[in-house]
């Protein structure tokens, strides 16, 4: 009795196993719905990673366009000699670099056509003896106000970039250059390959035209076009395009000009047929022991409990950016009136501050401080390293005079300086364009040399 027991349960996991193959591999050629929901989840978080890479130096450079001082500098270039000329802006440049970390800060003048970097003079541009310098034409031809383009970089190595081009005008509407940041591709390449491998899809960014600007094989870079895909630049919604065997999901980057396009094949690609053969032959192993033993009934107590996270943040204690989606998701826009202006506030030189006292807190003491401030007219919250969120309560004149006193108890009490920007809250815009607006005024503060708060006006990116 127990031998004809047990051969009915081995063939019942033996059967149940060629089952799971078949439909698995079924599955593979066959998206469903599942599959639908999984590719826009995946390429939702493909595009929260490539904004985040992106857009803060995007940000820096449409912030280094906008300064008057630069503007200024460049209608009276010729008043100076190329010398002294090399020597501001190399100081100007390599300031600039070394405060955010890129890889290179340039500036061109239409003037004189001459070609600025953080270290000084590179050459004056000739697009009909180097073919290397026919992007400025290219751009200048385009009249708008910037653009990422991916190139190699000649003063690095030429390593793959993405420079972010921003054109300078006088306040009569004349040219006078270009400038701009440029990040190197490596970081955001890695990030990508490793959702490539772990998920089985392929990533790019492309142009309008459908030319890879962006992609794991730096050779498909400039060089390779994706036919067949939806590009529309239409809202925030993203395209979806089903095949036998896969999804292709594109969506129109508003705030970088770009494409970004995830073909998935679903859970699993075809590649993984063998994997889950294996797979399913231990599952059946194991369940056979389970069977034999009578372990299924215990086979709750075993699996790993999967935490929630946590909307706290543990330092300070404030609600963190988590939180913040949950409550009100980045891309929704503000259902209540309650809250009038959006402040953002980091702590300037961060890194070498807290190198300096490595035993002090500053983060959880800046916190505390701001809790004192904020707390009581408004949510403040911890959004990233030393960067916080206010959503106040107060009149954007009252708001200013609470970050100006804050600013001022953390010099006296802690020595080091702290930069706000604040917007004015526009309901009918979303909420992650009135943040990136309170963002825009922060740089500003850093590019006025910190310990500031400015009010950012017109229209944020």
């Amino acid at each position: 009795m127990k031998k004809s027991f047990f051969s009915l349960g081995a063939l019942a996991v033996l059967l149940a196993f060629i089952l799971s193959t078949v439909f698995s591999s079924f599955l593979m050629e066959h998206p469903d719905d599942r599959d639908r929901e999984f590719s826009l989840m995946l390429a939702g978080r493909v595009n929260d990673v490539v904004t985040d890479e992106i857009l803060r130096p995007l940000l820096v450079s449409r912030t280094m366009s906008n300064d008057n001082l630069l503007a200024e500098w460049l209608l009276h270039e010729e008043e100076h000699t190329l010398s002294e000329n090399v020597l501001s802006m190399q100081t100007y440049l390599s300031r600039l670099k070394e405060e955010f970390g890129y890889t290179t800060a340039f500036l061109i003048s239409e003037k004189s056509r001459a070609y600025y970097t953080y270290r000084g003079f590179n050459k004056i541009l000739n697009p009909l003896n180097d073919p290397h310098d026919k992007w400025y034409p290219t751009f200048i031809k385009q009249n708008i106000a910037f653009e990422l383009n991916a190139d190699t970089d000649q003063v690095n190595g030429n390593h793959w970039t993405i420079f972010i081009n921003c054109r300078i005008t006088a306040p009569d509407g004349r040219l006078l250059g270009v400038c701009g940041v440029g990040v190197v591709m490596d970081h955001l390449r890695q990030i990508m390959e490793e959702y490539e491998k772990q998920y089985g899809v392929k990533i790019n960014l492309v142009d309008s035209n459908g030319l890879v600007q962006m992609a794991v094989d730096y050779s498909d870079i400039q060089r390779t076009y994706l036919n067949n895909i939806e590009l529309d630049d239409a809202g925030d919604n993203y395209s979806v395009r089903q095949t036998m065997r896969k999804y292709r999901i594109s969506k129109y980057l508003k705030e970088l000009g770009w494409y970004l396009v995830v073909q998935s094949g679903g859970r699993a690609s075809h590649s993984k047929l063998i994997p889950l053969i294996i797979l399913n032959s231990i599952s059946a192993v194991i369940l056979v022991l389970l069977y034999f033993f009578g372990i299924y009934f215990k086979e709750k107590n075993c699996l790993e409990k999967k935490s929630a996270p946590n909307p706290l943040d543990e330092l300070t204690g404030l609600p963190n950016r988590l939180y913040f989606t949950e409550a009100y998701g980045e891309n929704g826009i503000f259902n209540t009136t309650r809250y009038k202006c959006f402040i953002v506030f980091d702590i300037d030189h961060f890194a070498a501050e807290q190198k300096k006292r490595p035993e002090t807190p500053l983060i959880k003491l800046t916190a505390d401080i701001a809790k004192q401030y904020f707390d009581l007219t408004g949510l403040l919250l911890r959004w990233r390293s030393d960067t916080f969120v206010v959503l106040s309560e107060q009149e954007i004149g009252s708001a200013m005079d609470l970050c100006r006193n804050f600013s001022k108890q953390v010099l006296e009490e802690l020595g080091i300086t702290i930069s706000a920007g604040l917007a004015q809250i526009v309901l009918t815009d979303s909420i992650k364009k009135n943040y990136y607006a309170a963002m825009q005024g922060c740089y500003a503060a850093k590019f006025a040399g910190g310990n500031k708060a400015i009010i950012h006006q017109g229209e944020s990116l």
